[in-house]
């Protein structure tokens, strides 16, 4: 069976000032709308009129639960501080954070020698020394001896013969 929960609010004078504080703390009580009708003394509707206020609108009274049993805490004691085991003290998560950059600029630093060493050239050669031996590997232009032919075959044309001026697809 259950109980219901039975306020017991007492009907009494209305206020001359009824503050929304006043409201608040009722409704932190666990005061009804219908037992706050009661409880000051005015009509249902101006209890409405009352939660229409911003600080009020679509609130509820708080629904305390009552136990049945008295529970007490046994485990601590007032001289004792509770410490969060995934607690760090300051030091500690500075000495964390420096072990971090340093790991982090060491991989850098075997990065960068890494990529020096992958686009560098497996021999070291001079840039006069790559230039003079690009020019020996390199074939000769030939066919501009005096600069007025572009080609060194004979500048003689071959016609072909053609039987039709037309052409079929």
């Amino acid at each position: 069976m259950i109980n219901a929960r039975k306020t017991t609010v007492k009907a009494g004078e209305t206020p001359e000032q009824i503050t929304v504080s006043m409201i608040d703390q009722d409704l932190k009580d666990g005061v009804a709308k219908a037992d706050m009708a009661i409880k000051y003394n005015i009509k249902p509707w101006e209890v409405d009129e009352m939660f229409k206020h911003p600080l009020l609108k679509g609130r509820r009274p708080s629904r305390k639960k009552a136990l049945s049993f008295s529970f007490v805490d046994d485990m601590t004691t007032e001289n004792e501080e509770y410490v969060d085991p995934n607690q760090v003290t300051l030091e500690e998560a500075i000495d964390e954070a420096i072990e971090t950059v340093e790991e982090v600029k060491s991989q850098m630093q075997e990065t960068q020698e890494a990529i020096v060493e992958m686009l560098s050239p497996t021999e070291y050669e001079t840039p006069e020394e790559t230039l003079l031996k690009a020019a020996v590997d390199t074939p000769e232009i030939t066919g501009i001896p005096n600069g007025d032919a572009m080609s060194d075959t004979d500048d003689q044309e071959e016609e072909l013969e053609m039987d039709d001026d037309t052409f079929e697809l």
